[in-house]
């Protein structure tokens, strides 16, 4: 995404969002919607974009970046890999799960559409989510080699997979809302932050 926005590219990218958060589903979302949410004219509209579908999956990005850049901004705040799991999983239940535009991202995941396939262009363009969370991974990985709760000779495909599949975990746990008395939010994401930490050998499980 370029670092420079217009206002009205921003107008739009937020009209896009506030429409998505109401729950309005991404493939019935007109252009008129997005303008008239906006305060732009179509005609304005399309001399920034060529079509709904670019200028939904430019709005997806946009605001997957200022949530990525927010959780990065407290993982660098964070002093230890244990508090940095943490982190990620309250960010998960209190930005991502929360997001209807998270959730409807999933659905979007096995479909055939123009949407997924604008959204897929653009994030190969602009480095996408999978770079951003490349990022997000890269500051634990390097947190937990620095202070020794990662061994230094594991493969970094490997610390991948075992911090993917935790917090991948907590995500589907909201989604599909698995919260009982004997399963709390609090409870699991201890038990996951140990079964992380477990994974790599880490001592940090008794502090």
């Amino acid at each position: 995404m370029k670092e420079k926005l217009s206002e009205k590219e921003l107008a739009l990218f937020q009209a896009v969002i506030d429409l998505i958060e109401e729950d309005v589903d991404i493939h019935s979302i007109k252009v008129s919607d997005i303008t008239n949410r906006a305060g732009i004219g179509k005609g304005t509209a399309y001399e920034y974009f060529s079509s709904k579908e670019e200028m939904v999956a430019k709005a997806i990005i946009w605001s997957g970046e200022k949530l990525f850049q927010k959780i990065m901004g407290i993982l660098r705040t964070t002093g230890s890999l244990k508090g940095q799991i943490m982190a990620v999983l309250d960010f998960i239940e209190t930005e991502m799960s929360e997001s209807r535009c998270s959730a409807q991202l999933m659905r979007l995941q096995g479909q055939e559409s123009k949407m997924q396939e604008h959204l897929y262009r653009e994030y190969a363009k602009f480095g996408g989510s999978q770079c951003q969370v490349e990022r997000v991974l890269q500051i634990l990985m390097e947190q937990g080699k620095q202070e020794g709760a990662i061994p230094a000779d594991m493969p970094e495909t490997f610390v991948t997979m075992v911090l993917m599949s935790g917090f991948m975990s907590y995500f589907v746990y909201l989604l599909q809302e698995l919260e009982t008395k004997e399963v709390p939010k609090e409870r699991t994401k201890e038990f996951l932050q140990r079964n992380i930490l477990l994974a790599f050998g880490s001592n940090e499980i008794q502090k």
